[in-house]
């Protein structure tokens, strides 16, 4: 009662002024860091909604030309215009988020887990292993990741799952290396010198005392990658080397919206947008879950 008293007898001896200017840093600290994140979150929510059910978010179909409508500029009607089909872009972006999304988070996951696993092997057995796998990823990072992955998609063909398999080889590189990092440093903890005593096997000690540990930084870096990942295959849409459908995807709708930016500026315009807060919004939470994790803070 006295610690609570004391307080509120501090706070009523500074002036009005003073007052005030605590209470707007006590909420600005309270809110602002938590503000960007919370708008990330309903972003992606509401990506996550299109990409299921993009019917709820419009009536229009995405496939329906209209060339009594074509390249109308941004009304009530059609809330970001139509294009040089005559379709509504917000349906177009809506029912293309689905194979962003898919895209961006199935190239990840894969990346993810080959990086997890060379990681894994290299940093626990070392030696000869280590050096192996550690120069298969030193020739892949000599090779910018965008360039890697133009240069698969040309090789193997613009199907969606060579241009997922593109994608997913150039994240590999990088993802391993932190992974064998933080291998490196719990494989001489001592939890790990005793399950070695005990006789306990090398997959077990991986599985139970290595893996665990791993997956802080794997899941910072996978929700970084999500972004990117679309990123890269945004720009191979844009390069005409992505996945043609006849619905497409954001990166395709970006490159025919070049063609029309003197007459039509919302058909590139309204895709770059919906590109840039998607990478904007996963390097946010990915940021905020690398604070949240860091065991140094």
């Amino acid at each position: 009662m006295s610690i609570v008293s004391n307080s509120i007898s501090s706070d009523a001896a500074l002036p009005l002024a003073a007052q005030r200017k605590r209470r707007k840093l006590r909420l600005r600290k309270v809110t602002f860091p938590q503000l960007y994140i919370t708008a990330s979150l309903v972003y992606l929510l509401f990506l996550l909604v299109s990409a299921i059910t993009p019917q709820l978010l419009t009536h229009y179909s995405p496939t329906a030309m209209n060339a009594s409508e074509l390249l109308q500029s941004p009304s009530l009607q059609h809330w970001l215009g139509t294009d040089h089909f005559g379709r509504d872009l917000w349906t177009v972006l809506v029912y293309g988020s689905r194979q962003s999304l898919l895209l961006g988070v199935v190239s990840v996951l894969i990346g993810g887990i080959a990086g997890l696993l060379l990681g894994l092997v290299a940093g626990y057995f070392g030696g000869i292993v280590d050096t192996l796998l550690m120069r298969l990823t030193d020739i892949l990072m000599t090779i910018p990741g965008t360039l890697l992955a133009i240069v698969i998609a040309v090789a193997i063909g613009p199907t969606f799952f060579n241009v997922i398999l593109a994608i997913s080889i150039s994240t590999i590189p990088s993802k391993a290396r932190v992974i064998r990092s933080t291998v490196i440093s719990l494989r001489s903890r001592m939890y790990v010198d005793a399950a070695k005593a005990i006789g306990t096997s090398h997959l077990q000690i991986m599985l139970r005392h290595i893996l665990p540990g791993c997956w802080s930084p794997l899941l910072v870096m996978t929700t970084i990658g999500v972004g990117t990942s679309i990123l890269a295959g945004t720009g191979l849409s844009f390069l005409g080397l992505g996945v043609i459908k006849e619905i497409p995807d954001w990166g395709y709708l970006l490159s025919e919206g070049r063609s029309y930016m003197t007459v039509a500026w919302w058909i590139a315009a309204f895709p770059g947008l919906f590109i840039t807060l998607l990478v904007v919004a996963f390097n946010l939470l990915g940021d905020e879950l690398r604070d949240r994790l860091d065991p140094k803070k």
